[in-house]
């Protein structure tokens, strides 16, 4: 429950160029809902960090509405294809088994997705290809996932339909926490995401919204 003081005012939602309140754009999110990103090579899911955060608040929001105490983490995993596999614990995927590895094939990562029943899919955007799954697994993935999203490694994607934005400090050093959980290397992303947490605040992220099919074409 790392971040359960955050409220849904602290972050600023804009849908295809209007902004939305919060608690209206998380309207009918549930709290049995399940979130899974796919982040590949584990630090690239910080691209998708604030969706991720205003999700997590939306679940926090249901219980508070109950106005009772409680102690719960939301279902929310990632799937990665490396290891050890980074931690996002800081951003609420906890205990750890939540940040799932998978390996390179699309299929067997289809499956690690609906073995946890996910019903709102982050994938990196991408080019993509044509989806080729067994019918049990489209009918699986066409029973539970009911909202897909694409976002880039560094937070912002051509042609953005959703926008999120945080007026607080914490997911920047949140951040640091992913990139301290794996061996220290190169490489552009990791370099993109150092200067986020000295800046001590993530960008405005931007996100597409894509059908399902496409969301599946893009986890391969």
């Amino acid at each position: 429950m790392h971040s359960s003081f955050l409220r849904g005012s602290d972050f600023r939602v804009t849908r295809r160029g209007a902004a939305v309140a919060h608690e209206r754009f998380f309207g009918d999110l549930r709290a049995t809902d399940r979130v899974g990103m796919l982040a590949p090579g584990g630090i690239d899911g910080l691209g998708a960090c604030l969706l991720l955060l205003a999700h997590v608040t939306a679940f926090y929001d249901r219980y508070r509405a109950a106005g009772e105490e409680f102690f719960a983490y939301p279902d929310y995993y990632t799937f990665q294809r490396r290891t050890p596999a980074a931690s996002y614990s800081m951003f609420d995927v906890w205990p750890g088994h939540k940040d799932v590895p998978v390996p390179a094939d699309a299929g067997a990562t289809l499956d690690a997705i609906l073995d946890r029943a996910i019903t709102v899919l982050l994938v990196p955007d991408g080019t993509g290809v044509a989806a080729r799954f067994a019918p049990v697994q489209m009918a699986g993935a066409k029973r539970n996932i009911r909202r897909c999203y694409a976002y880039a490694a560094t937070g912002s994607v051509e042609r953005p339909a959703l926008q999120v934005a945080c007026d607080r400090p914490e997911p920047a050093e949140w951040a640091g926490t992913v990139l301290e959980s794996l061996p220290a290397s190169g490489g552009a992303v990791r370099g993109h995401w150092l200067r986020v947490v000295e800046s001590g605040a993530v960008p405005e992220q931007s996100f597409a919204e894509v059908p399902l099919e496409r969301a599946l074409g893009l986890i391969g």
